[in-house]
C-alpha cells in the first residue's frame, strides 16, 4: 500500500460517523436511507461520508434499480492491517530489548 493510500484510509477511519458507517456495512449492505437513519445528520452529508469512504477504498457502491447500495470492499483493512501489524512488531522487539537491558542493568548493580 502507498503512503498515499495508507493516508486516505486512516483519514477516512479518522471521523466517528465514517467508523460508525463501516461497523453498520460490516454488518450488511445498506442505503442511504438506512445508513442515514440512526444519525442525527443529513441524507447528504451521509452521501459526503460515503464519498470520502469510497475514495478511500473502503466501502463499495452497487445500482439495483433506482438504489445504491453500500457495502465494505472485501479487502478493504488488508493493507492498513499488515502496517499496523509490522509497526506493533516492532513495537514489540523495542519492548523486548528495552526489557532485556533493564533487566541487565537490574542484574549488572548487583554485582
Amino acid at each position: 500500500m502507498t503512503t498515499l493510500a495508507l493516508d486516505r484510509t486512516f483519514s477516512a477511519l479518522g471521523d466517528p460517523v465514517r467508523r460508525s458507517i463501516v461497523r453498520d456495512l460490516i454488518r450488511r449492505p445498506a442505503t442511504v436511507r438506512e445508513i442515514s437513519h440512526p444519525y442525527d445528520i443529513s441524507r447528504p452529508a451521509v452521501s459526503k461520508h460515503l464519498r470520502v469512504l469510497r475514495d478511500a477504498g473502503i466501502v463499495e457502491c452497487e445500482r439495483v434499480g433506482r438504489q445504491n447500495w453500500y457495502s465494505v470492499r472485501d479487502g478493504a483493512f488488508d493493507e492498513a492491517t499488515e502496517w499496523l501489524d509490522e509497526v506493533q512488531a516492532m513495537w514489540g522487539a523495542a519492548l523486548t530489548a528495552l526489557k532485556s537491558y533493564v533487566e541487565e542493568e537490574t542484574h549488572g548493580d548487583d554485582q
